[in-house]
């Protein structure tokens, strides 16, 4: 008697359904990827010049605020960069509220009083020339600036 092998018709498609798995499953971990999720950007809107110059003064209080409190206390050196702010235009003109033009030579003043004689007290006063302006025309930046306060 001769016995002929007929092969199961299930056992193939499971043979198949398996090697399809394992192919997929294998390329998992190889799959190229992306450079990541995308991020909205930091700061939306477009750059105005007077934007520019608030976040290069913001650096710069940053500095100082951590050279002060993590060094020896000195602040000799110190200078914050001289803008004229009422020269700057803004992101948007909705900004330029009425008093703006004497809040910000009021600011001005403070910055040129710190680069005059650098010390807590005159960093104190540049940070609170700028709550005073942000309060009245760009309350954003508020809890930013309140973190650049002295202890």
């Amino acid at each position: 008697m001769r016995l002929t092998f007929k092969p199961n018709r299930g056992r193939q498609w499971t043979a198949v359904c398996l090697t399809a798995a394992a192919c997929v499953l294998a390329q998992c971990g190889h799959a190229p990827s992306s450079a990541g999720p995308r991020l909205a950007p930091t700061q939306p809107n477009r750059t105005s010049p007077l934007a520019e110059s608030m976040r290069h003064l913001d650096a710069e209080l940053v500095g100082f605020r951590t050279r002060f409190l993590e060094g020896d206390g000195e602040w000799a050196g110190a200078t914050f960069t001289e803008f004229d702010l009422n020269d700057l235009a803004p992101t948007d003109s909705s900004m330029l509220v009425e008093g703006y033009k004497a809040l910000a030579m009021a600011f001005e003043q403070r910055i040129a009083d710190f680069n005059a004689h650098p010390d807590a007290a005159s960093y104190s006063m540049v940070v609170s020339g700028c709550i005073s302006c942000h309060q009245k025309a760009c309350p954003g930046p508020l809890e930013r600036i309140a973190k650049r306060e002295l202890p």
